[in-house]
């Protein structure tokens, strides 16, 4: 975008979407067909297994909502509509906070209802990142002619978040470490804890991966704009 080249901008996010599809098709597959077997080694017990095999089997579906809007979002972010790419996602928050007392407690359908609250609003999140980005107001636009897979696109945006995906699925790594022995020395009551633990953790750490995200483009002009300026800058003049 900066050398304004917004057609190989545009084959860059068609290329993404079409990427995410394949992705989410794999993953739920995945998730419907390994549904216990994950589960069981992400640190569910006999006792939980099947409240989180319920839930499971409807979250599943909805990867695509999920994948869309967390992909497409950054595309809206990148362009500098961070305030559209904010209400992306207060618009799935308040719908999973509305929706989960309703279908909980009001329809009674406990687990499940959950499931189905959060897929509706991640669904809800993901048509408003795709009429925006088919819409006016945005600079790239989503068009059929860019959707066909590229190899010289695709190739390089993989391998760019090649170092991302490695670092959270060590995190993943990690947390299924941390829930095996959690299960196997202190039980269901401390793989809940740490669950609770982990998600009191977020309001922390949620708000510094924001202000830091925020903050790369602003950093990164300014180390660039410094550094050509002492490289280029011609010397000052000395006077008698």
């Amino acid at each position: 975008m900066g050398k304004q080249r917004y057609d190989t901008a545009e084959n860059i996010l068609g290329n993404c979407f079409t990427l995410l599809i394949l992705i989410s098709i794999v993953l739920t597959t995945l998730l419907l067909v390994f549904n216990r077997q994950l589960l069981m080694l992400f640190g569910a017990s006999e006792n939980t297994i099947e409240y989180a095999s319920a839930y499971m089997r409807i979250y599943a579906l909805g990867t695509i909502f999920v994948q869309m809007t967390l992909g497409m979002n950054m595309f809206i972010t990148a362009q500098g509509f961070a305030k559209t790419g904010m209400l992306t996602v207060l618009i799935g928050a308040i719908c999973n906070i509305i929706l989960d007392p309703v279908f909980i407690y009001g329809f009674g359908m406990g687990v499940t209802g959950a499931a189905l609250a959060t897929i509706i609003s991640q669904a809800v999140s993901s048509i408003w990142c795709l009429i925006f980005l088919s819409g006016k107001k945005t600079n790239l636009r989503l068009k059929k002619d860019c959707l066909p897979l590229k190899s010289k696109i695709i190739v390089p945006c993989i391998l760019l978040g090649l170092a991302t995906f490695i670092m959270q699925a060590s995190e993943s790594v990690i947390q299924v470490c941390f829930n095996s022995s959690l299960l196997k020395y202190g039980g269901d009551v401390a793989v809940g804890a740490m669950t609770i633990c982990t998600s009191i953790l977020q309001f922390a750490m949620l708000p510094m991966q924001g202000i830091g995200q925020g903050a790369q483009p602003i950093s990164f002009f300014a180390v660039t704009y410094t550094s050509l300026y002492i490289r280029f800058a011609p010397p000052p003049t000395r006077t008698l």
